[in-house]
This record gives structure tokens, sequence and C-alpha cells, in this order.
């Protein structure tokens, strides 16, 4: 299955919880709403979930303005605006242009307004920076952008200095530079810093804004107009987008363009505009009556009145030590409680107790920073809000406990000062376990270390060693991993968990596909470190395997817990990005389950192959099928001859420098034709650090009829007691198709396996046909990742989309 499939997967588990919970896919029953509060099951719940901030969906004049327009002109206008508009539409759009400041398009949603404007306002001769966390809507139009040819390229959100740099350095190659970003964004209502644009538009004349600005529209700024424009004022090379729902109490969207020509153009070429059904009379009799009340005395007190209520939700927020992932006065309020477990057992614990808030979990945010967000409206009193936030402050010790974390941990995941209440009540679940770590194997008794890891791969203990030795602090920062080996132990001392994890620098597009890995390699030939990210991993770039061990008679689930804690405080030190637990076994829904719940999402790997080892070639003949066994008669066993295999010495390596450099060039040879799993370079030491340690043997194949000739070919493996593990491969690509040198190099691994005993032969990924020809059987294996945000994943999913575009245009 593919990773695509598989997140969709991971989308429908996490609406499933949802829906069984009685958390989402709800329908209000059918009776008359207040504006304050739904029935559900009978029972009423007061609304924390509604956009209509200002509570106009209710007001005498708009419920008036819509029955009147439905006895003037029916239900419905069916025709598209190319050729005739309702009535009130001219008179509408003129009216937003006055509270506005701009020029205006009314358009059936705003979505649908992105989608006319964006490929419309853009030339080919553009470029777009895209803030990571924009809304949604505005991300769906970058293929059709990407299509044209015009780049895009992610900023991480809100980071002003990034942005800066990315104009620099587009500003001499493009016309325009056009920067989308959210005015006010809808998950954590986290405000874009409009005064750092601002005068970012003053020092540069190249670069435009597009702003989406639905949820700042009406309830605040001057008739409304909302934050973005109310900040900025009427500016050229700005274009910004509201909604007419929401706080403006009626229905669809507008673009409010600096000029007359824009809107025109829009209005007249966005495809939406020309092929989409307009409002209807009820929907623009509601929006002119709201336009009208917008540009009258009422608003502002409507304005202080939802502004009372945002202002009095902060100050007890504060007060009772909620952890709002911030504060601004928006009344968009998001309660960060970290783990999904905490977030569905604080959300459905306040349905029950009579409030309606939103679950805020992944996709829409990163798994482990989940949380309740909730929404603050003219239609709740006081009183309400009082009594939401004093049962959000009642359930929390609850919910953190079923969620198995705790306020410092939410500080630290959501970048929170330190919480006032700290006396948090440890879960059952812990009792009795510890967390011991070491920063070295050698501290680490090699009986207990290989009890666990033994014949898993090349980690166990004297596997560890080599790998200290060869990812030494005094490497490149490529080349350079922290260790830490981790032992979860019971009362009894036993160890419950195990792992080895290792900080490092990883490529961002090590498991992407081929063509984009290509893309971005291109450009580390200038910036080497482009696209990567400090990640904690279990293992190193050297190891493969299950590096986890799970006593499954202890208690595994709180020794999980605990490595979680471990790897949080590891990655607040030590600023890390990304944490990935690899290799790890496809079928073990307990253990993805518990995952889930700590915050980590599955990923598929490529297939790892393993071999059993045959007693001789003629076990090995008989094991295979036909068609392999046909191959092996036609393409390796007439090339045996050809070939002599050799065990090198380890003084061979370290007094021979030619030799070291031509065979770590052969490595280079595979390494960097790899793209399917793209890493960095191993040390240009590789060999001589592996030939001085106890455990590994690099094999040489030479022509036999130039004995005296460089190898053509080595592998470097790994000896266990049961498995042989052959982890370096070098080839003159010369030999490999009309002399079959990367066959034999297969053939060889098995015979080296077998004289030393081995049962089991671990040959890895890649290269799949051509190790199952020689009996090797796939293994599918997992890795469970944990973004700090999803700015990587972003990148990599436009980078992907421009390289299939551009394929598509080479092929027509």
């Amino acid at each position: 299955m593919g990773n695509f499939q598989h997140l969709l997967d991971l989308i429908a588990d996490n609406m499933e919880v949802g829906v069984q919970l009685g958390l989402a896919l709800l329908e209000a029953e059918d009776r008359p709403l207040d504006g304050r509060s739904v029935y559900l099951d009978g029972q009423p719940r007061i609304q924390f979930s509604s956009c209509s901030y200002l509570g106009l969906e209710l007001h005498p004049a708009l419920k008036e303005g819509a029955i009147r327009a439905v006895e003037r002109f029916g239900t419905q206008f069916s025709s598209s605006r190319t050729f005739i508009s309702a009535p009130m539409y001219g008179a509408l759009e003129e009216m937003l242009g006055e509270l506005t400041g701009g020029h205006v398009m009314v358009a059936p949603n705003t979505t649908l307004g992105t989608i006319s404007t964006l490929p419309v306002i853009i030339h080919e001769e553009d470029a777009v920076l895209l803030d990571h966390q924009v809304h949604h809507t505005v991300q769906l139009v970058m293929p059709q952008l990407q299509a044209l040819g015009i780049p895009v390229t992610i900023v991480r959100h809100g980071n002003i200095e990034k942005l800066e740099e990315r104009i620099c350095e587009l500003r001499s190659r493009h016309r325009r530079i056009w920067y989308l970003t959210d005015g006010i964004y809808s998950m954590f209502g986290s405000l874009a810093p409009m005064k750092a644009l601002s005068i970012l538009l003053d020092r540069y004349e190249q670069l435009n804004l597009y702003i989406d600005d639905a949820h700042g529209m009406s309830w605040t700024g001057l008739h409304g107009r909302g934050y973005v424009l109310d900040t900025l004022g009427s500016r050229d090379r700005v274009v910004v987008a509201v909604s007419l729902n929401k706080s403006f109490g009626a229905g669809g969207g507008a673009i409010v363009f600096p000029d007359a020509a824009s809107c025109q153009r829009v209005r007249r070429c966005g495809g939406p505009m020309i092929f989409t059904g307009p409002l209807q009379p009820p929907v623009l009799g509601a929006a002119m009556a709201s336009a009208k009340l917008h540009l009258s005395d009422e608003l502002p007190e409507l304005q202080a009145q939802l502004r009372e209520r945002i202002r009095f939700t902060n100050r007890r927020a504060r007060e009772l030590d909620l952890p709002l992932a911030n504060r601004a006065d928006v009344p968009i309020r998001f309660l960060g409680l970290g783990p999904r477990d905490t977030t569905t057992t604080l959300v459905r614990s306040l349905l029950d107790r009579g409030f309606l808030v939103n679950p805020a979990t992944f996709p829409a945010v990163a798994a482990h920073r989940t949380g309740a967000r909730f929404t603050i409206t003219r239609h709740q009193s006081l009183e309400d809000i009082e009594a939401l936030l004093t049962n959000m402050a009642e359930i929390l010790p609850e919910a953190l406990a079923t969620g198995s974390t705790n306020r410092a941990e939410i500080a630290r995941a959501f970048g929170l000062g330190a919480p006032a209440v700290t006396d948090e009540i440890p879960t059952a679940r812990e009792s009795g376990l510890h967390v011991e770590t070491a920063d070295s194997i050698e501290t680490i008794p090699r009986s207990e270390w290989d009890a666990m890891f033994a014949d898993r791969g090349s980690f166990d203990w004297v596997g560890c060693r080599t790998m200290e030795a060869l990812f030494c602090k005094d490497r490149k920062p490529e080349n350079r991993c922290t260790f830490h080996y981790v032992v979860v132990r019971d009362e009894a001392g036993l160890p419950v968990l195990g792992t080895i994890l290792t900080e490092s620098l990883m490529k961002d597009d090590m498991f992407a596909e081929p063509a984009v890995s290509k893309v971005i390699e291109a450009r580390r030939a200038d910036d080497p470190h482009f696209l990567t990210s400090r990640v904690l991993a279990m293992g190193c770039p050297l190891t493969e395997g299950n590096h986890l061990y799970l006593n499954r008679n202890g208690d595994w689930r709180s020794a999980l817990q605990l490595l979680s804690r471990l790897i949080e405080d590891l990655s607040e030190s030590l600023e890390i990005d990304l944490v990935i637990l690899r290799d790890l076994p496809v079928e073990d829904g307990e253990l993805e389950q518990e995952l889930a719940t700590l915050g980590f999402h599955a990923i598929a790997l490529p297939t790892s192959l393993v071999a059993q080892v045959p007693a001789d070639r003629e076990a090995l003949l008989a094991s295979l099928s036909r068609r392999a066994r046909r191959f092996q008669a036609d393409d390796v066993t007439p090339l045996l001859d050809r070939w002599t295999a050799r065990v090198l010495r380890p003084d061979e390596i370290a007094g021979n420098r030619e030799l070291s450099a031509h065979l770590y060039q052969l490595y280079l040879n595979v390494q960097q034709k790899s793209f399917h799993l793209n890493t960095f370079a191993l040390p240009e030491d590789l060999l001589d650090v592996l030939a001085g340690h106890e455990g590994w043997e690099i094999v040489t194949l030479t022509l036999a009829e130039e004995p005296d000739s460089m190898p053509s070919a080595f592998f470097a493996a790994h000896i266990g007691s049961e498995a042989y593990a052959p982890l370096i491969v070098g080839l003159d690509y010369r030999h490999v198709t009309e002399d079959g040198v990367y066959r034999q190099c297969i053939h060889h691994t098995l015979e080296r396996a077998n004289a030393h005993g081995a049962s089991r032969v671990l040959m890895g990924m890649g290269a799949e046909l051509e190790k199952k020809r020689f009996g090797a059987q796939g293994e599918e294996r997992v890795l469970f990742a944990r973004a700090k945000d999803h700015f990587t994943a972003d990148v990599l999913t436009l980078l992907s989309a421009d390289t299939h575009t551009a394929r598509r245009r080479d092929e027509m």
C-alpha cells in the first residue's frame, strides 16, 4: 500500500475514533436554534464550536433581508453570472467596497473565490511563497500554479526572517513574488505578523500578498473590515479574501482587490466565476442586510460585546492555569492537550456536562499537539464561559492521566511558560518501572544487550561499539551521531524495554520518490544541508532491523510511555525536528495502537529481504522456484569461475591507502545511485573502521583472469551468531550487466554466511527482484514518526507535485 493511502487510513481511523466517541459527524436535532445551544441526544449543549462570532445569523435585520428577498425573487436565481447576475449582486459588491475600502468581487464561498483568483493574478513569470499553515483552500490551488511552471516554495509558519531570505533569493529571477498566508489561523487562532509584512511590502516592491482573512472579518476593524485590512489599511499589492459566512452572518465569500482592473479580470476569467452557480436570493438578501449593519453605528457595540467575552476568557483561563496555545484577543481559542487520548477524554467529558467544543487532532494538527478548539461568540454569556472554563479545569487532571501526560509536557509541546500547577499525580501504569540511559555501549553488560538484540542486525553489543567509532563527534555534521542507549527496567531490575536512539542529521527526502530526491540533490550541490533535519531515531545510518525490544510479559505499555517522555526531553534539549521509531513489524496492532496514542503515525518502509542460508549450492537450487532455477543456470552459474572472492585481512585495508580509496569509490558508485533510500554518504574511513573492529568482514571480488587488478566489487558484512548482514556494497558498474558482478556478490554472501554457521542473511532493502532470485523472502516493516509540525511533509508534497508536473510537460 502506498504511503498516501496509508495516510488516508490514518485519517479515517482518527475520524472513526471521533465517531465512536460521539465527537465527530454530529447532527443537531430538529429544534429551534437560539445561537447559544444545540440539542444532541435530547439534551441541550452550550455551543462553543460556532464561527458566527457576532451572532448575526439570528439578527432580525438579516432574517428580514432573507425573507424579503425570497418574497421578491424566489428561492433561487439559476443562471451563471457570466450571462446575468441576480438582483442585489451589484449593490452588495458596492457596499462591500465601501466598508473594506477596496474593489470587491463576491463569490459563492471563500474557497471558490480563492480558486478563481490565484491562477488569474499570479503569472508564469511570478513565484509563490506559501506559509505552511495557510488554510487548505489556498493550498488546493498550488497544483494548478505548478502546472503553469510557477515555482511554489513553502516557508515555515510565521518565520519572517526566512520569508525575507526567500524574497531575496527570488527577486532577481521573477517579476513578482507572492506570499500566501492567513490573517488569523483557523486552528490555534494565531495572528499573522502584519506589521512585519507591512515593512517587507515597503522594502521589496516585487512583493505581493494574498491573505485569507475569513476568520478576521466583521468582529474587528472599522466597519468590520477585518484584522488584515484594518491593520494594513488600503495597500497596493495586497489582495484579501474574506468570508460573508462566519461573523458576517450570511453566506458566500468576497475577494478584495486594490484596483478595479484586477477585480474585473478575475470576475471575467476566473474559472469558478464562469462555471459555478451564484449566491441565491435569500443569501444575497441576508448579506445586503449585514452590509448595511456593518456600515451602521450598531456594529461597534456588537464588536465591543464580543471583545468583552474574549478578554474575560483569556483572563479566567490564565487564572485557572489552562494551557491556551496563545492568548491573543481573538475568538478562536485552543486548549493544548498533547496526546489524542487526552483531547478525546476532555472533549467527551465536556459534552457529557453540556458543552460542545471541537477535538482538534491529526491531520489538522500534529499528532502529539492535539487539543480542544473552542470559539467565543456573542450568544454566550459570561456565566456560560465561566462554566466551560471551570469544567475544563476540573476535568483536565483526569484527561492528563488518561493520555499519560502532564502540564509540563503540554507546556513544552506548545511552547508555553512553566505551568503554575506542577503537582501532577503519576499514573498507576508507571509504578515500579524506571529508565536507565547510557551514552556508550561500554557501560551496558554485553550479555544483557545481546540477549535483547543479538541477530536482529548490526546493533548487537560489538556492532554498537563499531557504530560509536564510525559516527563519533569528530565527524562532519552529516556523519555525526549522539548515542542514547535506553533500558526500562521493572522492580526486579529486568529489562521490559530496550532500544538505541541516535541524534543525527537526516535528509528529509530519505524515503521520498527517487525523482523528487534527484531534484533536491541538484540543489544540494550548492547547499549540502538543504532540506535536512535534526532527527532522533532508533538505530543509526548503518543499522537495519527491529531496534525495539519489548518484554510482552511485563508492563510494556507503561515502558513505552516512559520512552516517549524521554524522547520528549531529548527532543527539547537537542532541538529535534523529527522522531523516528523504525524497522518495526507491520502486523503488531497492539504496538501500533499504543504508539498512535503517543502521537506517532505509521509510514510503510520498502520491503526488507531475508534469506535462509542453504547447506550448499545444490540445496539452494532445490529450494528455488523453477523460474529462479533457470535464472541461476543462465545468469549466475556460468559466471562463478569468472570471479575470485577474497576476505581481506584488517591490515590489508589499514596498510593500503590505494585499495581503501578504490573500495570507497566503488561504494560511492552505488550510494549515489540509490535514491530509493536517499542517505548521506558514510565516512571516507568507513572500511578502515569496520576492518579494525570485531564482528565484521570485507569481501572483494576480482576478475579471475586479472588477479593483480583492483577489485570490481566488494561487500562489508556484520557477523552475528545466527545472522549474517551484508550492509555495504560497492560496484564497478562496467561489470554489472555483462559480468554479473552484483549477483556474484549475493552468491558469496550466502557462501560466507554458511562458512560462519549463520542461519539467515539479512539482505536489507533494495534490489528486491535480484535477491528473491536467491531465495530471499520479503519482510514488511514500518516506521513510526512524530514530527514537530507538518512543514517537511508539506515541502516534499509540493516538490513531488512539481516533479510529476514537469514530467508530464516533458512528455507532451
